[in-house]
């Protein structure tokens, strides 16, 4: 009960330091869950992104993630606009840091795509 108790309160705080991130770093156009539970948060990209390509740039930018097609049971241009991201692992200021990075590879896809903030 105890182990329990301590590991709900990390879990807690690192989610919270994700979406802080993610509040400071990503562009408008950019919708994300705001887990209850789990390990996990879903990252939803503008209708016109491809996870994969932000993949590849991210990579770019030594930070990764989890495209979402691979949880669907079709691979559709919908699924592809989906990630997941993991918050349980990293200590938050790895959190972060990783959130900045992605938003830099976001912003650079967003600006090759031509989206209005992706510059803001």
């Amino acid at each position: 009960d105890e182990h329990v108790k301590l590991i709900r309160q990390v879990y807690r705080e690192r989610r919270d330091a994700m979406l802080q991130a993610l509040q400071e770093f990503f562009p408008p156009e950019v919708a994300w869950t705001h887990p209850q539970g789990g390990l996990f948060l879903w990252v939803t990209l503008p209708v016109g992104m491809d996870c994969h390509e932000l993949f590849n740039s991210a990579i770019a930018e030594n930070v990764a993630f989890v495209p979402g097609d691979c949880f669907y049971v079709t691979d559709d241009l919908e699924a592809r606009r989906h990630f997941r991201l993991n918050f349980s692992y990293s200590k938050p200021e790895v959190l972060r840091e990783g959130i900045r990075r992605l938003a830099v590879a976001l912003r650079r896809q967003m600006e090759a795509l031509h989206f209005a903030s992706a510059t803001a």
